[in-house]
C-alpha cells in the first residue's frame, strides 16, 4: 500500500475515537442501541470536522454482526467497509453526479437488497451541490426508501439545501473542534509517530486549522515533510502566520501610542515578506485573547503569550481592548481589498495608537468626584472662616456632584434654608469659582410626598373641583383644618 497521509491515517473507525462531536455521537449511539434508525439523515457543518468519517462510521455499525458496541471494526463486515470494499456502502460526490439521471439510476439501484449486509448506505458528499431537478426526482425515494436502505447526506452549507429535503431528513449538526481537542489528537499523533514538536508549534498548528482536524493534520503531516523536529518557526514559516513576540510588541504600542514604533516595525515586517492580510487578522485573534483573559483570566493559548498577555492587560482595560478590536475588524475588509495593504494596515494602527490616552468613564467621573469633593471642602473652610452663617446653611445641604454642575438638596426642616441661598447664590458661585472653576452651583428641595398628596386629594375633591371651575381660580397653599382633617 502507498503512503497514507495523517489525515487518512488517522481518521476515526469508531465513535468512540470521533473527537469534539459529542452530541452527535450520542444521538447515533442511543439510535442504534433501541433500533430506532432514521431513513435519512443530514449531516451539516464546517469542512474537516468528521462528517463524513461519522457516516461511514454509522454505515459500519448498521451492517457489524456484533451484537455489542457496534461498530467493533473487527468482523468482516466493518473491516470490508473500512478497506472500501463492499457493495453495502454506496458514495456519491454531488458535484460530479447533479443530474437527474444520476438520481434516477440510484432509484433503480436502491430496490435490490444487500449481498454483504444488514444495510445498503448510500454516502451523498457535498450534497447542496445536487440540481433542483435532482432534489425533486429524489425526494419520493427519500421519503419512502425501502427498508434495507439508508440516506446520509453530508454537506457544508445546508441553507442549500430545500426545505422539502431537510424535512424528511433528521438533520445533525456538526460543529468546529475546539482547539485543545485539536492539539490533544496532534499530540497523540505526533507520539505514534515518533515526531518531535513544541507545545507553542501545536498550538500554532490546531489555532490555524480554524475548527477543521482534517486541515490540522494535513498541515502537521507536511511539516514533517521537512523536519521531525517541529517549532514554531517552522509553523510560521509554513502558514505565514505571525509569531508572538511581534503581536505582542505591535499591540503594546498600539496601547502605549509609540507610533514611532509601529512605523518601525511595520517596516521590519515588510522587509520580511509579511502578508499585512493575515497580519491583521492574527493581531485581531491576538487582542481577542487578551481581552477574554482580562474579563475570565482563563483563556486557552501558550504559556508564553499568556504571559505577554498578562503584561499587556496590567496597562490597559476591556473599554480600551474592546475598542482596538472593533476598529480593527471595520479595517480588515479595507486592507484585504487595498492595492497597498502596508500602508493600509499602517494607518490603521497609527489612527488606533491615538487612543492611547483612552480612560474608562467611570475612572474620569470617579477621579473628577474624588477632586471635586477635595475642592469642596476646602471652599466650605474658607466660607466659615468669612461667614460662618452661611457655611452653616451650605452644610444642611445634601451634596451631589454632576457634570459641570453642584447640587444642594435641601430635605424637610433644612428647607428652610434653600430660599435664603438662593437670595445669594451669587457670591456662593463667585467664591467657589477659586476652587471649582466652571462649575455651577444650583439650589434644590426634595418634594413633600404628604403634602404632595394632600394637594393631589384636595383637587380631586369634587366640590373643589367645582369652586375652581365657578371662579376660575387655582390653588395657592393648603393649611390643614384644626380638629380634623375634612375640606
Amino acid at each position: 500500500m502507498g503512503y497514507l497521509g495523517f489525515a487518512r491515517k488517522y481518521r476515526p473507525q469508531k465513535f468512540s475515537e470521533v473527537v469534539g462531536q459529542e452530541v452527535v455521537v450520542k444521538i447515533l449511539e442511543n439510535s442504534l442501541k433501541k433500533g430506532k434508525i432514521s431513513h435519512a439523515y443530514i449531516f451539516s457543518g464546517p469542512k474537516g470536522v468528521g462528517k463524513t468519517s461519522v457516516a461511514r462510521i454509522l454505515a459500519k455499525a448498521l451492517n457489524c454482526s456484533s451484537s455489542h458496541n457496534r461498530p467493533c471494526d473487527e468482523c468482516p463486515s466493518c473491516i470490508a467497509v473500512k478497506e472500501v470494499r463492499t457493495m453495502s456502502v454506496i458514495e456519491m460526490d454531488a458535484a460530479s453526479h447533479t443530474s437527474v439521471e444520476n438520481i434516477r439510476d440510484l432509484r433503480e439501484n436502491i430496490r435490490y437488497a444487500s449481498t454483504e449486509g444488514f444495510y445498503k448506505v448510500y454516502i451523498i458528499d457535498e450534497a447542496h451541490m445536487l440540481s433542483q431537478a435532482a432534489f425533486n426526482a429524489f425526494l419520493k425515494t427519500l421519503e419512502e426508501p425501502p427498508p434495507h436502505v439508508v440516506f446520509v447526506l453530508a454537506t457544508t452549507e445546508p441553507r442549500k439545501i430545500p426545505l422539502t429535503v431537510l424535512s424528511r431528513c433528521q438533520h445533525l449538526q456538526f460543529r468546529r473542534i475546539p482547539v485543545n481537542l485539536i492539539k490533544e489528537r496532534l499530540e497523540s499523533v505526533c507520539f505514534i509517530e515518533g515526531i518531535s514538536a513544541t507545545d507553542e508549534a501545536l498550538y500554532a498548528i490546531a489555532s490555524s486549522s480554524e475548527g477543521s482536524m482534517r486541515d490540522a493534520l494535513v498541515l502537521l503531516d507536511q511539516i514533517t515533510s521537512f523536519t521531525e523536529s517541529i517549532t514554531i518557526d517552522d509553523v510560521n514559516l509554513l502558514t505565514g502566520q505571525t509569531d508572538v513576540k511581534t503581536l505582542y510588541e505591535l499591540a503594546d504600542s498600539l496601547i502605549d501610542g509609540n507610533r514611532e514604533k509601529i512605523i518601525l516595525l511595520v517596516e521590519e515586517l515588510n522587509s520580511a515578506g509579511t502578508d499585512f492580510k493575515l497580519l491583521t487578522k492574527d493581531l485581531i485573534h491576538f487582542l481577542r485573547n487578551a481581552l477574554i483573559q482580562k474579563i475570565t483570566e482563563n483563556v486557552y493559548t501558550t504559556e508564553t503569550a499568556s504571559k505577554m498577555i498578562e503584561n499587556l492587560n496590567r496597562k490597559t482595560s476591556e473599554e480600551h481592548l474592546l475598542i482596538l478590536l472593533k476598529d480593527l475588524i471595520s479595517s480588515e475588509t479595507a486592507i484585504k481589498s487595498s492595492f497597498f495593504p502596508r500602508i493600509a494596515f499602517e494607518i490603521t494602527l497609527l489612527k488606533l495608537s491615538m487612543l492611547s490616552n483612552f480612560r474608562n468613564i467611570d475612572d474620569v467621573i470617579k477621579d473628577f468626584k474624588n477632586e471635586s469633593l477635595s475642592q469642596w471642602e476646602r471652599f466650605l473652610q474658607k466660607i466659615e472662616t468669612e461667614n460662618p452663617l452661611l457655611a452653616m446653611k451650605i452644610k444642611h445641604g445634601e451634596v451631589k456632584f454632576k457634570k459641570s454642575e453642584i447640587q444642594l438638596v435641601y430635605n424637610g426642616g433644612a428647607s428652610v434654608y434653600a430660599d435664603s441661598l438662593r437670595e445669594c447664590i451669587s457670591e456662593i458661585q463667585n467664591m467657589l469659582k477659586e476652587f471649582i472653576p466652571d462649575v455651577k452651583i444650583t439650589i434644590h428641595e426634595k418634594n413633600d410626598t404628604k403634602k404632595e398628596n394632600k394637594r393631589q386629594e384636595m383637587l380631586n375633591h369634587p366640590l373643589v373641583k367645582k369652586t375652581l371651575q365657578l371662579f376660575d381660580g387655582r390653588i395657592l397653599s393648603i393649611i390643614p383644618k384644626k380638629g380634623g382633617n375634612n375640606v
